[in-house]
Order: structure tokens, then sequence, then C-alpha cells
């Protein structure tokens, strides 16, 4: 018995024929904010960053990136994670700024191999 057409009624999830680009949104301001409102660093994204770029049958990871910028350290730091991991795992970076790539923004989107932004973002 072949299973060959019944490929369609297989949830897309359990077929390993569909794309599958992981998503992270990279927004707020980097660095340490306040105790009740804090930004993007590296210690709150490294969960986020090692499971996307763990998921199986990945063919990406996409950045949606939506930030003023903020700690030049923080920004350097997320960077150069999202590029070990890049590198370790073979897989192309994806950025698209959203409304504000600006400053550590824009260098969170330079993580990126390709990046897409509308012509009206900042």
């Amino acid at each position: 018995m072949t299973l060959d057409g019944l490929g369609p009624l297989v949830p897309a999830r359990f077929r390993s024929d569909t794309p599958v680009v992981p998503v992270v949104r990279l927004s707020g301001i980097i660095g340490a904010v306040t105790r009740w409102r804090p930004g993007l660093t590296l210690a709150s994204q490294a969960k986020v960053l090692d499971k996307a770029f763990g998921v199986r049958n990945a063919r990406a990871v996409a950045l949606l990136i939506n930030s003023p910028g903020g700690s030049p350290a923080q920004s350097h730091l997320i960077f150069k994670r999202i590029r070990e991991l890049a590198a370790e795992k073979k897989l192309p970076v994806l950025a698209f700024v959203e409304d504000v790539g600006a400053s550590g923004g824009y260098m969170l989107s330079c993580a990126a191999d390709e990046i897409f932004a509308d012509p009206f973002s900042v």
C-alpha cells in the first residue's frame, strides 16, 4: 500500500516537503530599560534564537525588526549570536524591517543575509 496520494491530507507540520521558516520578533528598545519594561538583551533573546534556529526542516530564519536602537553592546551581542547560529546551522537569515530599524535595530538587521524594508520604514 502506497501513501503517495495522502500528502495533502497530512497536516503541513508533519510533512517534510513544506518549507518551514521560524520567525523571531525583535521589537522595542535594545538594552535594559526598567525592571517592569525590559528591553531587548542577549539574555532575553538567547532562548528564542536557539529555538528558532533549532526548528527541524527550517529553510531559513526570519527576523521581524521594529526597534529604534539602544545599547550598542547589546545590539552587537545579539548580532553576533544570530551570525553564530546561522553559521552553525547553515541557515540563511532574512530581516524584515517594519516601522523602525534605526541605530541598533539596523545593526540587528545587518545580521541577516538579506534585508527587506518598506520604502517608508525608518
